[in-house]
């Protein structure tokens, strides 16, 4: 420091210029402010002048393109762009900038210009093949970051292996085999999680992703395992273990996450179970094929998603044959994993908690299962088709629990709109889900604004143009059968055999958000009282 003032005085440009910046007044009030700020404040306010110096190089070049660029709705914030209007005040916010801007205009979050998309465009973005909006680079990669849990390898296969398996494996013409296995699952859970009289759970986000991986194992990956706590916890816990370092990588650049990877929250423990339990059961399966083969005998092994993994076929460019290795497919579990409990048991707590919420949803409910499954009759698929209430109030649970706005696509070239609009390579395309939903931000918002009877009867499985929550056209969900039909039968078995409460007894608030519109779970704790 005192070399810096030695040069400043004897510099007379440089101390004229030190003496003319002292002399402005928003210097003493910047001084002022950085008196009386703590420590974490002036860190929040380094990081977001950080981030927003970090993407200036991106908006410079973005500029020299040329493009047709959607409007740039105004009054930014310095450092914080747009996202304290979200924080605020997310639904007068983006209807006015709906009103103002139409379907496609840009947003500045966290530092980063976000183009924003709602009504058709939304639509488009949606079907628009990932050559060239990519969901995986958009989420999957620059958000969750899996590339940093699993190899490129397991990537591939997550991104088309996975998904072709899931349309052949649990479409919703076989979602009423998966019955028995997902009541299995059901029974195991209670017998687990809720085997007192009276159970509190002080954090419903883990029960439910306990419960959903108790639930979900016997059908996807085998009865084998139903009780195999390691595999059941890895795959109730795999999830929250990536989405909780996600804030940190939001908010540090990405030529600095190699640094900041030794000190989050590792999973590497989950692919080590995997390989523990799936790989030796794997070699041992395919040679009872490879014996049932060579005697001519076909296998009447259950075709669920680790039996579709190991029974699928590669072809290289040469024709020749083979299979994904032990290895790959215990790796490919995990991918598995991580897409089923998450949007399972998110849905399922939002179901839980407007059920409670709301006393007179709760008596149509019941009614209903008493109706269509009296004297505590087994679930059956049969039964869940005749249940109109359940179905509208399923899908209004996933319409009322949309992001305001979803982190989306990242475009992998320069994309041109229907509209005429362009984005650049590498720019984030979101979704505003709520106005797709509903038309605009604003409707249905209030507690009094869940109304089952608004989906008329429409099927939860099924896309339309105000519900797109299971993603569009060829670009839809595969899980969603399975996913729906785990969340129907959890609250029919729930709220049929518990009495269900907040500890508190007060009315829980369902809809909350993150920084005004990312979507989140209740996390009031739930008690669960066993009916006699």
């Amino acid at each position: 420091m005192d070399y810096l003032d030695t040069l400043i005085r004897k510099n007379a440009p440089i101390h004229k210029a030190v003496e003319l910046i002292q002399k402005f007044p928003v210097t003493h009030k910047l001084t002022d402010m950085y008196n009386r700020s703590s420590r974490n404040e002036l860190w929040l306010v380094g990081t977001a002048t950080f981030v927003t110096l970090y993407n200036l190089s991106a908006y410079i070049k973005e500029k020299r393109q040329k493009l047709n660029l959607p409007p740039a709705v105004p009054f930014g914030l310095p450092l914080f762009g747009h996202t304290l209007y979200l924080m605020f005040m997310p639904q007068k916010f983006l209807d006015w900038c709906n009103k103002n801007y139409g379907e496609v205009y840009n947003l500045t979050l966290q530092g980063k210009v976000v183009t924003i998309t709602s009504g058709k465009s939304a639509e488009e973005a949606f079907k628009t093949k990932n050559t060239v909006l990519s969901l995986d680079q958009g989420i999957v990669r620059d958000v969750l970051h899996l590339d940093y849990v699993f190899s490129e390898e397991t990537m591939d296969i997550g991104n088309h292996i996975n998904p072709s398996i899931a349309k052949a494996v649990i479409p919703s013409t076989k979602m009423s085999s998966y019955v028995p296995g997902i009541q299995e699952g059901l029974n195991n859970a209670c017998n687990v999680l809720l085997g007192e009289k009276t159970n509190t759970h002080q954090d419903p986000n883990r029960f439910l992703q306990n419960f959903v991986g108790y639930m979900s194992v016997p059908g996807l990956v085998g009865h084998e395992f139903g009780l195999n706590t390691e595999i059941i916890n890895s795959f109730a816990n795999f999830t929250g273990d990536v989405i909780q370092n996600v804030p940190l990588f939001m908010f540090v650049p990405k030529f600095l996450h190699k640094f900041v990877l030794p000190y989050v929250q590792q999973v590497s423990k989950h692919e080590d179970v995997m390989l523990k339990y799936i790989a030796p059961f794997v070699r041992e399966r395919r040679e009872k094929m490879k014996l049932l083969e060579q005697a001519g005998e076909e296998h009447d092994y259950v075709q669920n998603f680790l039996q579709g993994l190991i029974e699928y076929e590669l072809i290289d460019e040469n024709g020749v044959k083979s299979h994904l290795s032990p290895e790959q497919i215990s790796r490919s579990i995990l991918m598995v994993a991580f897409a089923s409990v998450h949007t399972t048991s998110t849905n399922l707590n939002h179901g839980i908690f407007w059920l409670l919420a709301r006393p007179d949803l709760k008596a149509l409910l019941m009614e209903e299962i008493e109706r269509v499954l009296p004297n505590n009759a087994p679930i059956t698929h049969a039964a869940l088709g005749q249940m109109k209430f359940l179905n509208n109030f399923t899908r209004e649970i996933l319409r009322q629990g949309a992001d305001h706005l979803s982190t989306g696509k990242k475009a992998m070239v320069n994309f041109t709109f229907a509209n005429g609009y362009q984005v650049p390579k590498g720019r984030v395309v979101g979704f505003n889900m709520r106005q797709v939903n509903f038309g605009d931000n604003s409707t249905r918002y209030s507690l009094e604004g869940m109304d089952p009877s608004m989906s008329f009867n429409k099927l939860t499985t099924t896309p339309a143009k105000d519900f797109i929550s299971f993603g569009a056209g060829k670009h839809i969900c595969p899980g969603r059968f399975f996913a729906i039909q785990e969340i129907q039968m959890s609250l029919i078995y729930l709220f049929r055999n518990y009495d269900i409460s907040t500890a508190t007894g007060k009315p829980p608030k369902v809809l909350n958000t993150i920084a005004g519109y990312m979507s989140t779970t209740c996390d009031d704790a739930l008690v669960f009282t066993r009916k006699d």
